[in-house]
């Protein structure tokens, strides 16, 4: 142990460092280790702290901000099912709507068709009741007409 202590003291003196530089650095050497305890690892704990609290809602609002996107393309796409089923819907009721109209208006004219068959059912068989009365009354006309002309009885 001697030996070390020559040693370093011969270092000293060669390289010409007293045993005030020693202490010098040996007490440079407990500052900055108490400076590193008490002042820069607090403060590089408290930027670690700030940035974890800052990072994480960051990242927490992205993962919300996704999740809303993606909550708005599903209401969006149900809008679109919504609308499209309420179309399909509109347009079967208007096809419905339309045969149904349809078939009212074929039952009116099949009404209007047989009405009419029946008009000219009538009107032939008044025609030929009125033709039937005019031959039963031509003869006794005629010989009216004749009497009136001639002015005398015919037979």
């Amino acid at each position: 142990m001697n030996a070390i202590v020559e040693l370093v003291g011969k270092i000293f003196q060669t390289l010409e460092i007293s045993q005030l530089a020693f202490i010098q650095m040996a007490l440079v050497l407990v500052l900055v280790f108490l400076l590193s305890m008490t002042l820069i690892r607090p403060i590089l704990s408290t930027f670690q702290e700030r940035e974890r609290r800052t990072t994480r809602p960051v990242e927490e609002s992205r993962v919300l901000l996704a999740e809303a996107e993606a909550k708005t393309a599903e209401y969006e796409d149900s809008l679109r099912k919504a609308a499209a089923e309420s179309l399909a819907g509109k347009r079967r009721k208007m096809e419905e709507s339309g045969r149904a109209e349809r078939k009212r208006i074929e039952e009116a004219v099949e009404e209007s068709n047989r009405r009419v068959e029946e008009m000219k059912a009538r009107i032939a068989a008044e025609k030929e009741e009125t033709a039937g009365a005019l031959r039963i009354e031509v003869p006794r006309l005629a010989v009216e007409i004749a009497v009136k002309v001639l002015g005398r009885p015919v037979a």
